[in-house]
């Protein structure tokens, strides 16, 4: 009997540390607000980036889209809330690596006063807050993984000539190897026409699931 319990006990944190760390994972959350977006971004699910960051695009009418800046974030931080600000970005969270137990709410804010530069403050740790409360009080991000919204956001600029929207393709096909999906998220710039200009690409994967 002794043993039973004790096996469940184990396999319960391995599932809670793991559904920590998928979360962490899984996601690539943004934010926005007039004339930028801000998202997080990982190594392996969008292009040209190196561990775990986030990243400032900016619309502006002379510079189309372009990324106005990044600041890397731990590896092991899980946001759970992210609210971009005139000025500056908090991001809410904890850290998703063992001991799950001791897990303690922390707080992150970018500094983005200068439209060419991002700076890192914190981290600000709070202790008597419950990381579970944490997750569940404030506003949802937006997602652009697999989980994010499909139609098309359009984004607040100071730009009279050009229209920026948010744009997530899903996709998939079955192949030889399995079944492949593909998910992309990208700015876009459009004239007054609609026609497009310019592309961002936010975030890209691809993955093959097999049939084992």
């Amino acid at each position: 009997m002794r043993r039973r319990i004790v096996f469940a006990v184990t396999l319960l944190v391995v599932l809670v540390v793991f559904a920590s760390t998928s979360r962490a994972n899984a996601h690539a959350y943004f934010c926005t607000f007039k004339g930028y977006l801000a998202y997080e971004a990982t190594e392996g699910t969008t292009p040209r980036v190196v561990g775990h960051v986030l990243r400032v695009v900016r619309l502006e009418p002379q510079r189309g889209i372009y990324l106005a800046g990044e600041v890397t974030l731990p590896e092991w931080f899980s946001v759970y809330h992210l609210t971009c600000n005139e000025d500056r970005i908090e991001l809410l969270g904890t850290y998703a690596s063992p001991p799950w137990w001791s897990r303690v709410v922390t707080k992150y804010i970018a500094d983005i006063s200068k439209s060419s530069d991002v700076r890192i403050i914190g981290p600000i740790e709070y202790p008597g807050l419950s990381w579970s409360d944490a997750a569940k009080d404030g506003p949802v991000p937006g997602d652009l993984g697999i989980f994010g919204r499909v139609a098309p956001l359009p984004l607040e600029s100071s730009d009279p000539g050009h229209e920026y929207q948010l744009l997530r393709n899903i996709s998939g096909r079955q192949t030889k190897q399995g079944w492949e999906s593909h998910t992309k998220s990208e700015v876009v710039q459009r004239d007054l026409k609609g026609k497009v200009l310019q592309r961002f690409v936010l975030y890209e994967t691809q993955e093959v699931r097999t049939g084992d």
